[in-house]
């Protein structure tokens, strides 16, 4: 059986104090899922997201036509979550609009799709994780790395053995 890294009552200051999910795993050192399967066992109310974001831009977004994944982009979730909270504001539904052109058999796309920049206010939220590489992965570039040796003293010894001959050649004609 399992020990709990975490004793409840500290967890429950924690989880008290506003921190994230991510930020509970950060601060415990331990992943999401631990945490999710620990503010279930304690039952502990759920997030609600709305109270986070900011509804008078999520409204704004929306009526300008954004989908809801480039909202979700934006506010740092998913678009399935947007769409909840959209319904849950009372926003007005809005239903997927269907192309006029034909897809072709040969021709997928002519154009490169364009990325449409969502206007945001906070510039300096970075939300990216850093995957180690497997283990495979570092074997595979421990092998690159020794092909890349290998072929670098090649490279030399030819150059060495072609300036050896040469010097060879003068010393013959030389004497």
């Amino acid at each position: 059986m399992k020990t709990n890294k975490i004793s409840d009552a500290a967890f429950i200051e924690k989880f008290n104090d506003g921190l994230s999910h991510r930020e509970l795993a950060a601060h415990f050192c331990v992943s999401l899922t631990t945490i999710q399967v620990y503010v279930k066992r304690l039952k502990l109310p759920k997030r609600e997201t709305v109270d986070k974001i900011d509804e008078e831009r999520l409204t704004k977004l929306w009526q300008k036509g954004y989908s809801c994944s480039m909202i979700g982009r934006e506010f740092h979730v998913c678009g399935t979550t947007i769409s909840r909270i959209a319904r849950k504001m009372g926003l007005k539904e809005r239903k997927l609009k269907k192309s006029a052109k034909k897809v072709s058999d040969t021709v997928v796309c002519s154009k490169p799709a364009s990325v449409v920049p969502i206007p945001t206010e906070k510039k300096d939220i970075v939300n990216r994780f850093i995957i180690p590489p497997t283990l495979k992965q570092l074997e595979k570039q421990k092998q690159q790395a020794e092909i890349a040796k290998a072929e670098r003293e090649y490279k030399i010894y030819k150059r060495d053995c072609g300036f050896t001959a040469l010097k060879e050649e003068i010393d013959k004609f030389g004497n």
